[in-house]
């Protein structure tokens, strides 16, 4: 082919000066491209040759002879395939595959696709060039559809080009889905042709292009698992990640890759091994022994890891319930010195991953936030919002930096989903930086999108977070927030109501229509509600004044207190014949268990180790919330209680930061110190137990005794449900006893639970140490010695700060809480960070713990450091706070079919601590366990009932358990959250605590800000008035302007309704002023103390002069309500003079006037005077 050395017939040929002639790539004198390939034409141009090619014009287009041999039979197969393999740009490639595309077989098709994976990925325009080669892709789609569907002679996919093609379209970025569909065809009826990296390929790629191919998924999973050894370390990382990035379920193959791995994974990469790990975490399967030598691997070579890797593994050791906090530690500190080098992205995912483990470091939250605000340019939305929650979650208050992303995001809101304004309001909120700019970029953003995609909480989380920003709520924002819930009022659950309802109320946003729908939904869900959501509900309806679901509320907590189901033998279920029942441990919740179950007639035995009541000190104080179960159980603990009536908070100096209680309520005059007051109940841990043991039968309790291990069984009689399956349980002695039941309450150290064997169970340190202790602070009369002894004990330490009286002083790492023991002492729980290990050692040296609380607190008010150095060593106490990961009801107890020899039904279940044991901070603890204990008796008894004693019980267990679990996990986390807030700058926000118990609310800013500008604080307690009546003298004025009086709320409950306690406030009002202004007249009964004011006229006159436009319902209102100011004041036909009238009960009351206007407005529009559409008033057309 023309020149010296060429090769004829499409061959690649040398010819004079250098080129390549023929049907390949020629290079000709001066660079140009001759034969069948691509020229350069002189200026630039490409020139068509006479062979069938590019040419260059000048010089020739490649020799005669090659032009012939070309154009005669055109290049070899393999030849092609050179073509294609060697094209360097993605034109060269379509324009190969546009010349040749006639003489494209199987094998030329997959090298195609995966060359234009290869040069896609490398063009770096994204993804445009599918929109410039668009037609070229089309007919490319098209061709190797067919060929793979309709297969001929000499084009016939086989396994290996079926992998190549699907790798490379899913590579290649392009919407192939014709392709891929027909690939996932071709793929299927060939797996069992395909070796290991062909299977990995395959199903890597569809996972990567997002194409659903379920039965090409499953046969892969099923030809795999036997063959992992054959696989490669990145092949079997890629085959996890491909299952859990496709979502496909394969938990026999993720169960073999994590098995064929383990000893392998020396030959894993960084890559490798992060994302094994994201697999594993993201398909939710676990993988406890993966993990651990996983973390083993890590811990040994950090160094190696990139920062793509160090955030994938933060976010798989974030989502997986198994994750050693050793590899989470490692992460931490690998990544710490080496933030500059993330990207936006990968800091986002950090941040939110230690967020999400609860991960407390705070240097590294202070290294990410500088490394966030270095990059916030670089944020998309969804970064920036994840962002902000993951700082707000981690309980880390950066002011400067959230100064910043403030900016950002607001001027990002549009661009915005509603899910990232929703956690951007709440992070804000969260950690009480409240930037108005935000916040009104954030409303218009949210009032001009479809609010009806928000589900329950996101609702609540919005009107909490404008709530809690602004002093005036936003009432256009509201308003969309109330039409949306009232619309969507039918999906909610008793949950869901109970917290629109709430935050509404809170917001003193008590929209109508949105109430009433409220509350009929919540008169389907009655049985529904928890005891928590029960009161906030119950709280809220209150306000909104929708007596009826109050009264209906209020019936169903009567009935959960007296507890009939609970104390009462069901006179028709014979629960003798089901046989005895094992309770392991005899702490509280093992003898609220015993307590509760013969109540209902079973035989129990309980186990405990102790070898008496008194062998041991059974921990300090309790707080009991859930009277309902106590009252259940049968026990009053009434005469045992240490009552306290007010609630403060300080900071170290002493200053309030909050206050609540009975002492501020509407019960601040009649204190409710009696049974079933409905007030909290302190009282020792020991009383607690010793009530509930003086409830069991005598015997029950076998001291001395414990349990060694369980061993289930079934004895089938062929009778399908009448099998009789129980549990045999052997003591430490050696002793056994059969069992039809075990009940494990033996703590968060549980031997039931370790036998168990649950997968990825572990105990979660969240990093803090408790110190707890108890000193005597009042000296009864009987028994005190001179110098203040109580029976030759420690003298006792007065105090009129904790004087029936709980308080907790915080400083933004430690917290201490006291409250009364006995109505003579008081117990205080000290808590603050500290690494587990030292925490262990400290425990176990109450002296050195002793120094190092007096170090920590020494100098905080008074009388701080005299509690905790008055008080014995052998009156306090100290451990590390462990919780477990939340339990869910599958892994406790995995499905099961009938029951047989060879598997019999699990017998054994768990409740309190050993189920879902928790931190102290919501004083939860034991309150979980009583209503556990009742839960469990009424589940056995109505199962039995249904089912039979043998079928009964096996078919209550798995119910009981999920719903012990459902209602559990709320405190579970709250638990945690809470531990995490406490131990922060969060908790020196002022004002964590909303006094409810007022109609109107108390404006707790302002009462703290007079509080701190009158000197009051902790050190006021020694006023001769008390602390509470310096306090309530001090916010009294603001009280009076603010709220209702707390007389009120009384009023409301008696009456029935607002308008009734409306007016009986008027008619109290108009008395005092009588006496006031020299004699008014007596009442006549009508009510005239509107002064003779024209309501609906005065509405009437304002809708006339807004014509057929109407009127903004508040802008009538202050208007209406305006005029109605200026009546009264300019009234003097009753002798009161304006003074006086200026101090009737409707200045000092906004809320009552409020619901005065809102009321005539109602009277107005059923007598056909106006009309209402959302927020706008009209006149009437007659």
């Amino acid at each position: 082919a023309g020149g010296a050395g060429a090769m004829p017939g499409g061959g690649f040929g040398k010819g004079i000066g250098g080129s390549y002639k023929g049907g390949g790539f020629g290079k000709g004198v001066g660079g140009s491209y001759k034969g069948g390939g691509f020229g350069k034409g002189v200026g630039g141009r490409y020139v068509k040759g006479s062979a069938s090619g590019y040419g260059k014009s000048a010089g020739g287009s490649g020799g005669g002879g090659g032009a012939k041999a070309f154009a005669g039979s055109g290049p070899s197969a393999g030849m092609l395939t050179g073509y294609i393999k060697q094209a360097s740009t993605l034109e060269a490639l379509f324009e190969t595959f546009s010349k040749h595309a006639a003489r494209f077989n199987h094998v030329h098709f997959a090298a195609c696709w995966s060359a234009l994976g290869r040069l896609a990925r490398g063009a770096g325009r994204s993804q445009a060039w599918t929109e410039e080669h668009r037609e070229a892709l089309r007919v490319l789609v098209r061709r190797t559809s067919s060929a793979v569907d309709a297969p001929v002679a000499g084009c016939e996919f086989r396994a290996r080009e079926l992998a190549t093609t699907a790798h490379g379209a899913a590579k290649s970025g392009a919407s192939a889905g014709e392709l891929m569909a027909a690939l996932a065809r071709g793929a299927e009826r060939r797996v069992g042709d395909c070796n290991a990296q062909e299977m990995a390929n395959l199903a890597y790629a569809f996972a990567k292009a997002q194409h659903e191919a379920p039965e090409l998924l499953d046969a892969i999973a099923e030809h795999a698992r036997p063959r992992l050894g054959e696989f490669k370390a990145q092949e079997l990382s890629n085959l996890a990640w491909a299952y859990a990035t496709a979502k496909r379920a394969a938990p026999a193959l993720l169960d073999a890759i994590a098995e064929q791995a383990r000893p392998r994974l020396r030959e894993f990469n960084e890559q490798a091994l992060s994302n094994t790990l994201w697999a594993y975490a993201s398909a939710k399967h676990e993988a406890p022994a993966l993990f651990d030598a996983i973390a083993e691997q890590t811990i040994a070579r950090p160094s190696e890891l990139t920062p793509q890797a160090l955030s994938t593994i933060a976010w798989a050791c974030a989502s997986a319930k198994h994750c050693p906090a050793q590899l989470l530690d490692a992460i931490a500190k690998e990544a710490r010195p080496r933030l500059r080098e993330f990207s936006a992205q990968q800091l986002s995912n950090s941040v939110w991953a230690f967020a999400k483990a609860d991960h407390a470091d705070p240097e590294l939250y202070a290294a990410l936030a500088a490394a966030v605000a270095r990059r916030l340019g670089d944020f998309n939305p969804q970064d920036l919002a994840s962002t902000a929650m993951a700082f707000a979650k981690a309980c880390h208050v950066d002011a400067q930096l959230f100064a910043s992303l403030a900016r950002a995001a607001e001027t990002r809101a549009d661009e915005s989903n509603l899910q990232d304004l929703v956690s951007t309001a709440w992070a804000f909120a969260k950690v009480g930086q409240f930037d108005t700019g935000l916040y009104a970029a954030l409303s218009r953003s949210l009032i001009g999108r479809r609010l009806d995609e928000l589900d329950a909480p996101h609702i609540a989380n919005v009107a909490w977070a404008f709530s809690k920003a602004a002093q005036t709520p936003d009432v256009a924002l509201f308003a969309a927030l109330a039409r949306t819930a009232t619309h969507r009022v039918g999906d909610f659950g008793a949950q869901d109501l109970a917290t629109i309802a709430w935050s509404f109320a809170n917001a003193d946003q008590l929209e109508t229509r949105l109430f009433a729908a409220l509350a009929r939904s919540a008169e389907r869900l009655l049985d529904k509600f928890s005891a928590e959501d029960r009161d906030n509900a119950e709280w809220a309806f209150v306000r909104a004044g929708q007596q009826r679901i109050v009264k209906l509320l209020r019936q169903q907590k009567a009935r959960g207190a007296c507890g009939p189901t609970s104390l009462a033998r069901a006179p028709d279920v014979d629960v003798g014949k089901c046989g005895r029942i094992v309770v392991a441990g005899g702490g509280i919740g093992g003898a609220a268990a015993a307590v509760a179950l013969q109540n209902k007639g079973f035989d129990v035995v309980v186990l405990e180790g102790d070898a008496s009541f008194d062998a041991r000190k059974q921990g300090y104080g309790l707080t009991i919330q859930q009277q309902e179960a106590t009252q259940a159980l049968g026990i009053s603990l009434a005469q045992d209680d240490a009552p306290s009536t007010s609630h403060y908070t300080f900071d170290a100096a002493g200053n309030i930061l909050g206050f609540f209680g009975e002492a501020f309520g509407s019960a601040s005059k009649d204190r409710r110190e009696c049974e079933n007051s409905g007030r909290f109940v302190h009282i020792p841990r020991q009383v607690l137990r010793c009530r509930l043991l003086e409830r069991v039968r005598p015997g029950t309790i076998r001291w001395g005794s414990k349990l060694k291990s369980f061993k289930c069984w079934s004895e089938d009689d062929g009778g399908g449900e009448n099998n009789e399956n129980g549990v045999t349980v052997t003591l430490a002695d050696g002793t056994t006893l059969d069992a039809a039941l075990l009940v494990g309450s033996d703590g968060i150290f549980s031997t039931v639970r370790k036998q168990l064997d649950l997968k990825g169970d572990r105990l979660n340190y969240v990093g803090l140490i408790v110190v707890l202790g108890i000193v005597p602070t009042e000296c009864g009369s009987a028994g005190d010695d001179s110098e203040g002894r109580q029976d030759g004990h420690a003298p006792a330490m007065v105090s009129p700060l904790t004087h029936r009286r709980i308080f907790e002083t915080v400083d933004g790492a430690a917290r201490i809480y006291a409250m009364p023991f006995t109505t003579t002492s008081t117990m205080w729980q000290l808590s603050f960070p500290f690494p587990e290990k030292q925490a262990r050692a400290l425990a176990k040296d109450t002296a050195a713990l002793k120094d190092e609380i007096l170090r920590r607190c020494g100098s905080w008010h008074a009388p701080i450091p005299d509690l905790l150095r008055s008080t014995p060593l052998d009156g306090m106490a100290g451990y590390p706070v462990y919780d477990r990961q939340l339990l869910e009801p599958h892994v406790l107890r995995e499905p099961e079919g009938p029951a047989t020899q060879l598997r019999p039904q699990r017998r054994a279940t768990l409740i309190g601590d050993a189920a879902h044991p928790m931190t102290p901070f919501k004083a939860q603890g034991a309150n979980q366990a009583l209503s556990d204990a009742v839960l469990l008796a009424d589940s056995l008894v109505e199962s039995i009932q249904r089912h039979g004693p043998s079928a009964g019980m096996d078919a209550a267990l798995p119910l009981f358990e999920k719903e012990m679990l459902r209602r559990s996990s709320r405190m579970v986390v709250g638990s945690r959250e809470k531990a995490k807030e406490l131990h922060s700058p969060l908790a020196l926000q002022p004002a964590r605590k909303v006094q409810r118990d007022t109609l109107g609310g108390l404006d707790m800013q302002k009462s703290i800000g007079i509080l701190l500008a009158k000197g009051i604080g902790a050190h006021s307690a020694a006023d001769p008035l008390g602390l509470d009546a310096v306090v309530e003298a001090a916010i009294s004025s603001l009280r009076r302007k603010r709220s209702v009086p707390a007389t009120a709320v009384a009023d409301v409950e008696k009456a029935g309704s607002v308008r009734a306690a409306t007016k009986k406030r008027r008619a109290n009002n108009l008395a005092d002023q009588g006496e006031e202004g020299g004699g008014e007249p007596a009442d006549d009964g009508k009510a005239n103390d509107d002064g003779g004011f024209k309501w609906r006229r005065t509405m009437r006159k304002h809708l006339d002069a807004a014509g057929d436009n109407g009127v903004r319902r508040k802008d009538l209102r202050k208007a209406t309500l305006r005029d109605f100011q200026r009546h009264l004041s300019k009234s003097k036909k009753d002798g009161v003079s304006a003074d006086v009238a200026r101090k009737r009960w409707m200045f000092a009351e906004p809320a009552e006037l409020d619901a005065l206007f809102r009321s005539h407005l109602a009277q107005a529009e059923a007598a056909g005077r106006l009309s209402t559409r959302g927020k706008m008033v009209y006149r009437a057309r007659t």
